[in-house]
This record gives structure tokens, sequence and C-alpha cells, in this order.
């Protein structure tokens, strides 16, 4: 009985899939094997209609289907398509997250709870998950690398795809007033669709707290990479009517780290290093959240705050 790998992805993200294209390559899979509509030796026909290919292509053929899902991946009708017809012919499928999205983000008919890949690090534990994924590969395909062909093979494409910038979604970021639980000094007043910017409205006079703070949250994320790679957080920010101080605070380990800035009129772009918060790499194994904290003794009446892009980088 033989077998396609059928890479369903965005081509928004094909110089990874292009990479995975070739690792599947060195293993042994020869350009039949696969079906990938960015790389040209495996990619659908000119002149065919998409839908209808795939269509028959899942209706004839014996499918093992990899998602590589991404925010790019979930914005894409195609794809959703593609992750819908493989569902519906209730084929083998495994996802595979691209660096920047986690188990958290995974929608549609992908299954949370159904263990995937994600890239991004190439520690013990993903080195492990491409090790029963090659099983996967042995039996559908017949293929055996020896093992050190196979380990050089997966560690080239691990290392390919290290997780060295990152983006943050401010849809959830909360305003919280120390120690107030009605928080009306601190409001969030304007969540962009897009994600990537908020604004609020900051007033002392209308809580007891000496503290506003608006947290993003980062959902305990491994950021040694990060560190590593000496990358930096990153964003844009404007307060109005004067200058004002405060504290940007990264929560490493249970343990709130804090950097100090200052805010004025014009839209400032700032870029941190990581560093500077901490340099020990054993604090960003466990990265909860970021927070702009505000200081009363740096406020008269009220202000509106914007912060968006949010990024390491």
């Amino acid at each position: 009985m033989s077998y396609k790998l059928f890479l369903s992805h965005s081509s928004k993200d094909e110089k990874v899939v292009n990479a995975f294209v070739s690792f599947m390559y060195k293993i042994g899979l020869i350009e039949k094997d696969i079906v990938c509509s960015s790389v040209p030796e495996t990619k659908i026909a000119i002149g065919n209609d998409i839908y209808a290919y795939l269509n028959q292509l899942i209706s004839d053929e014996n499918i093992y289907a990899i998602y590589f899902l991404s925010d790019n991946y979930y914005a894409s009708p195609v794809c959703l398509n593609e992750m819908g017809a493989v569902w519906l012919r209730k084929a083998d499928s495994l996802s595979i997250l691209l660096p920047g999205f986690d188990f958290n983000d995974v929608q549609g008919v992908v299954e949370r709870n159904k263990v995937g890949i994600k890239l991004g690090t190439c520690d013990n534990m993903t080195k492990a998950a491409f090790n029963e994924f090659l099983k996967i590969l042995n039996d559908k395909f017949g293929i055996h690398p020896n093992q050190t062909h196979w380990e050089n093979a997966r560690d080239e494409f691990l290392n390919l795809t290290l997780e060295n910038n990152r983006k943050f979604n401010m849809a959830f970021a909360r305003s919280y007033c120390i120690d107030d639980l009605e928080n009306d000094g601190c409001k969030i007043i304007k969540k962009e669709s897009n994600q990537e910017k908020i604004t609020a409205i900051i007033n002392f006079e209308k809580t007891e707290s000496k503290l506003c703070s608006i947290v993003v949250f980062a959902e305990k994320r491994n950021f040694t990479n990060y560190i590593a790679n000496d990358r930096n957080l990153c964003f844009e920010a404007y307060i109005s009517e004067g200058i004002t101080f405060l504290d940007i605070e990264i929560c490493l380990n249970g343990i709130d780290v804090s950097y100090e800035i200052y805010l004025n009129e014009d839209l400032r772009e700032f870029k941190i290093p990581l560093a500077q918060f901490q340099s020990t790499f054993m604090f960003w194994k466990d990265v909860s959240e970021l927070k702009f904290v505000f200081h009363r003794k740096n406020f008269s009446g009220e202000r509106k705050v914007i912060i968006e892009n949010l990024r390491i980088e």
C-alpha cells in the first residue's frame, strides 16, 4: 500500500516547509512521495483546479497529512479547506506547530489534546518527538535511514527553525490597579482587531492604588532560545501630555524583574536587550507575563497610553 505525504501549509510559511521537504529527501523520501504546493517538483501542476485535485488526492490516495500550523495557516481559507477535507476523509495526520505558535492556539478540527510537534527548539523532547515521527515514516513509506544520518538531518532541520522572533497577542492584555478590585484607575479602552495594539486610559484620581499596570500574558513560555541568541524586547509606545517614567516587568520563574523607561507624546520605538532584565539562562525557562507598570508619583490627571507591536527580535 503506497502513501503520499501531504503538506498542508500557508504560502507565507514556505521557508520552513521547504526546509522540511529537503529534510524528507535527505532521509529517503522521493518526489512522488510528497505533495507540497510551495516546492516546484512536488507542487500541483499548472492548469489543475486546486480544490478538485486535492479532493481527488484525498479520495483516491492513502495520504498522511501534516498540518504546519501558524497564525498564517488559520488566516488562509485554502488551508482550512485542506484541513476540513483531510478530517472528513479520516486520514492520519500530524500537527507541526511553527515557531511562535503554541498548542493553546490550535483551533478547528485538529484536537488540542492530540500530540503534535512544536518547532522552535532543538531540545531532547523535540528530538524524541521526531524520532516517533520517523517510526511513522518507516511504517508508511518504508524508509530506514541509519541512526547517524537520521540524527544529523533531524538536528539540521531543527536548528534551521529555532524560534528567534516572536510577536505577542495583545488581545488578551488586562489592566489592573494593585489592591483595587474595581481597577477604575487603569482601563483598556480599545484592542485592535489585528491583536498588535492596545489603548488604555490611566487616572490615579479614580483609585487609591499606588500602582497601575497593563499585563500581557505569555502563557508560561520558554525564552531560553531568545536569551541565548541575544534577542531584544521591542515595542512602540506613547503617552499623552508630557513625560512619564514606568517600569517594564517580566515575570521569570515567578519573580518580577524590571527595567525603567520613559514615555512622552511622541510614539517611540523601544529595543531592550533581554539580558538587561536577567542574563542567567535558567530564569528564562518559565516566562508567564510582561507588565507595563505605572506609578502614582509619576502621574497627574488623566493620560492616554498606546502600546503596540510588542515582540521579541
